[in-house]
């Protein structure tokens, strides 16, 4: 019986300890929310399919010039039908034929399909690489951004706090005779009043949270918590040099260069389709069997044979050939077009990227100073409010600036470093390579 109640009760221990573990929050870093989000995003994962699937047909392109095989088999059996019975012929009306054969075309289009496999391989590299770095991106600024909110949170608790606090005094002060029931019932409407933007707070944090941990591909119930800090540093770009040293490097500008290598590449398979000789190697073999009743009669024949043709539609004017080859020519001119307009962008983005970056910084510097004035005018009206010659509302007015100030800055520095991040994506290259290179120069 002892035995008995002392393996239920270690059994009730394990089960209260796994209890209490698997409720034991995740602590997340921003390194270890990248790691995880890199394997377990269900896009990423996507991706990742479509980037093996064009791995895998660049490295059998060579079947281009795998010949075709065939094989065949059948069985028969012949009849007379309208012919009299003195006509109808004697023997084995069963009859085998089996046999197989192989060909083989050869032409320019060999090598074009070839080196489409390859392009578009590296199309979908670029596609892969670039999906990689925009996911770690988001997450990285997803993760800042909750970091503001929670400091965001804490501010909204804190000033439910402080309001709780002059709330217990003015009752106190109350009780003893000091100040009227007003003044007590404007101190206790000060701290309902802020609940509901608390509130508020608080539950978009955690949608937002929620939503963090779905692109993380987590399971949404698992509870997380956050290690890190909003630490901002100045940087100093020159756009010039970034647009130099980087613009070429661009993962839209790579793939756009990309898409008019397949198109010309394109071209040239549809001319070589269509206005090239291409040459067929092919060679049969056929075997018979008759009377499979009686005296087995076997027969084979094989032949191997060997065709040049050479198109003509491709060269006359107005056919439909020949218009296919122009149009896919006038689409290797849009896509040069196309790759212009991209690095023009690519341009535009990096210098606007550099302006954003300078005026976050200069809020960020403007925020501070909002906080330290904010923080030294609330003391003031909180000690004036205690001695009796400020009001309330003053208090509050001061507080709610304070809390402004301190919002604003959160959010002057989530913009900088969200900023710093779009950079790095935009240059294709993180900030440490940046400011080497800017050393350099």
């Amino acid at each position: 019986m002892n035995m008995r109640k002392l393996i239920l009760g270690f059994l009730g221990v394990i089960a209260i300890t796994g209890f209490i573990y698997a409720e034991e929050p995740l602590t997340l870093t921003e390194e270890k929310a990248v790691e995880l989000g890199m394997t377990q995003n269900l896009s990423l994962r996507s991706s990742s399919l479509d980037y093996q699937n064009s791995e895998e047909e660049k490295n059998n392109r060579w079947n281009n010039f795998l010949p075709s095989f065939s094989a065949s088999a059948g069985v028969s059996r012949k009849d007379e039908f309208l012919s009299t019975e003195s006509m109808q012929t004697s023997g084995d009306p069963w009859s085998m034929s089996f046999g197989g054969g192989i060909s083989l075309p050869l032409g320019l289009t060999n090598f074009y399909s070839m080196e489409a496999s390859s392009l578009g391989y590296e199309a979908q590299s670029i596609v892969y690489e670039n999906n990689q770095k925009s996911l770690e991106a988001s997450i990285r600024k997803q993760f800042k951004y909750l970091l503001a909110s929670e400091e965001n949170v804490l501010l909204k608790q804190k000033s439910i706090d402080l309001a709780q606090k002059r709330y217990e005094q003015a009752l106190v002060n109350f009780q003893n005779g000091l100040v009227s029931e007003l003044n007590v019932l404007q101190a206790q409407n000060s701290v309902e009043l802020l609940k509901p933007a608390y509130q508020d707070v608080k539950t978009a944090y955690e949608n937002q949270l929620m939503a963090f941990q779905n692109l993380l591909g987590m399971d949404l119930s698992q509870r997380i918590e956050l290690q890190g800090d909003l630490t901002v540093t100045q940087i100093e770009l020159e756009a010039q040099v970034l647009v130099d040293t980087f613009l070429t490097g661009r993962l839209d500008v790579q793939s756009s260069q990309k898409n008019r290598e397949i198109l010309e590449n394109k071209e040239k398979l549809l001319k070589a389709g269509k206005m090239a000789p291409s040459l067929s190697l092919s060679a049969k073999w056929d075997n018979g069997i008759t009377s499979l009743s009686e005296e087995p009669s076997w027969s084979d024949s094989a032949t191997i044979s060997a065709y040049l043709s050479v198109p003509i539609d491709g060269f006359i004017p107005g056919s439909s050939d020949r218009t296919s080859i122009n149009s896919a020519g006038r689409n290797v001119e849009k896509s040069s077009i196309q790759v212009e307009n991209t690095m023009n962008n690519a341009e535009q983005e990096i210098r606007s990227l550099i302006m954003t970056l300078e005026g976050a910084w200069t809020n960020i510097e403007t925020s501070e100073l909002s906080v330290e004035l904010a923080q030294k005018t609330y003391e003031m009206t909180e000690a004036a409010y205690s001695q009796g010659t400020s009001e309330l509302l003053d208090v509050e007015d001061a507080q709610n600036k304070l809390l402004s100030a301190h919002q604003d800055l959160l959010l002057s520095k989530y913009r900088y470093l969200a900023g710093i991040l779009d950079m790095e994506l935009a240059l294709n290259a993180d900030i440490n390579s940046v400011m080497e290179i800017r050393n350099v120069q």
